[in-house]
């Protein structure tokens, strides 16, 4: 508690002494990106500052249920392109990145190159690639990035409206694969609190509500998998089929319901680049496997992209990192 303590201390200061307060969400948004952003708005409207959330992903590529979230959102939280930032850019502007902390997962380069002006609150292991920032909260033990923004809502005394409590509690939803996994006692304290808040299940769970030709291809893509050695599920989408990140992302999770340790997905998704998602129970660390290949996540939920290959080839360079570990 005390760690986030001081860092709420030094976040005040940042955002005080900027210029505008963008906040920074992870390409290929999901729940607990926008979410996150969203609670972090909140404590930028406290400190009597205007908060812009960074989206810059392309609408065909977000998912339904998040898309319904950013179209409710966006008359009270100001939501920019890459494009209109460039029109409002100043020199003293901070970034507050929200469940990401990689270089090669943000739309922005040049603008966060400066250690001083970023931001991040994370979940999800640092690397190399890992942003430098003299004002950070990474803690991989915690479920998500919406988990951390809501212990920091309580340290400003804030109160989110229902609807921001749902926004939060779906990032928590799908970190924890529906509260099945990486989930601790504080984390359902915090579950309780966004109740307390109004938050409720039932419009949390219609936001999951799967687009009916989507669902379809997430179990096209399960009807692939094979187990391999050690408990591993793996799937390889079809090369000349193209899935979303989510797709595949769900497809892996939805694996982890078998009796195995770990999932991984592969499958084309436009761009001449391939996805891996990649999913664990508790055995097995695919934060680490991902990053081998130039990727990123925890132990429990992690993902990398490969351009210029084919699935056939990806799944040969996550088999030669996987071996090792399993033998």
């Amino acid at each position: 508690m005390e760690v986030i303590k001081n860092f709420k201390i030094n976040l005040d200061q940042k955002i005080l002494q900027s210029g505008n307060i963008v906040i920074v969400p992870h390409n290929g948004i999901d729940f607990d990106a926008i979410g996150s952003a969203i609670g972090i708005s909140l404590v930028v409207k406290k400190l009597k500052k205007a908060p812009f959330i960074l989206i810059d992903d392309p609408v065909y590529k977000i998912d339904h249920g998040v898309q319904l979230i950013i179209d409710e959102i966006k008359n009270n939280f100001p939501i920019i392109t890459k494009e209109k930032y460039s029109q409002i850019a100043t020199p003293q502007d901070l970034f507050v990145l929200t469940d990401v902390n990689k270089s090669h997962m943000i739309c922005l380069k040049d603008e966060v190159k400066n250690k001083d002006n970023v931001v991040i609150i994370d979940h999800h292991d640092e690397d190399e690639s890992t942003l430098g920032s003299n004002c950070k909260y990474i803690n991989s033990d915690i479920s998500s990035a919406s988990e951390i923004v809501t212990k920091l809502l309580n340290l400003y005394k804030i109160k989110p409206s229902s609807d921001v409590a749902n926004y939060l509690l779906a990032g928590i939803y799908l970190d924890t694969n529906k509260l099945t996994k990486n989930i601790s006692s504080e984390t359902m304290k915090t579950v309780a609190t966004l109740l307390d808040c109004g938050a409720n299940m039932n419009v949390v769970t219609d936001l999951f509500a799967e687009d009916f030709n989507s669902d379809r291809r997430v179990q096209e893509l399960v009807s692939k998998a094979k187990i391999i050695t050690y408990s591993i599920a793996l799937i390889l989408a079809d090369e000349g089929v193209e899935y979303t990140k989510e797709e595949l992302a769900k497809a892996a999770d939805y694996l982890l319901k078998y009796k195995v340790d770990a999932a991984f997905s592969i499958g084309n998704i436009g761009d001449n680049t391939i996805s891996i998602s990649a999913r664990s129970k508790d055995k097995i660390n695919v934060g680490s496997i991902m990053q081998a290949l130039n990727g990123g996540g925890n132990q429990h939920s992690a993902a990398t992209k490969l351009e210029n290959t084919t699935v056939e080839e990806a799944n040969k360079k996550l088999l030669k990192i996987i071996k090792p570990i399993i033998l």
